[in-house]
C-alpha cells in the first residue's frame, strides 16, 4: 500500500472510503432525451472500477424549459 495520503483509506463517521479520491458532479454530455441512461451509468461504473472512492452524479442547473441545449441535452 502506498504511503501517499491521497491513496490511504479515510473514515467519515460510519463510512470508510478506500482512498481520498472523489469525483464531483459534472455534465459529461451523455443524456438521452434529457435523462441519464445506460451510457451515463456505464461512465459512472467505470470510474468506480478505476479506483474512485466516491462519485457524485447528476449535475444540474436552473434553466427554463425553452433554453437551448448546451451539450445535446
Amino acid at each position: 500500500m502506498s504511503n501517499d495520503p491521497l491513496l490511504q483509506p479515510y473514515k467519515l463517521k460510519h463510512l470508510t472510503l478506500r482512498n481520498r479520491i472523489i469525483v464531483t458532479s459534472h455534465e459529461p454530455a451523455y443524456p438521452e432525451d434529457g435523462m441519464p441512461k445506460q451510457r451515463y451509468l456505464a461512465y459512472t461504473v467505470e470510474r468506480a472500477r478505476g479506483g474512485v472512492a466516491m462519485t457524485m452524479t447528476a449535475g444540474s442547473a436552473a434553466v427554463s424549459k425553452d433554453s437551448p441545449p448546451v451539450f445535446n441535452n
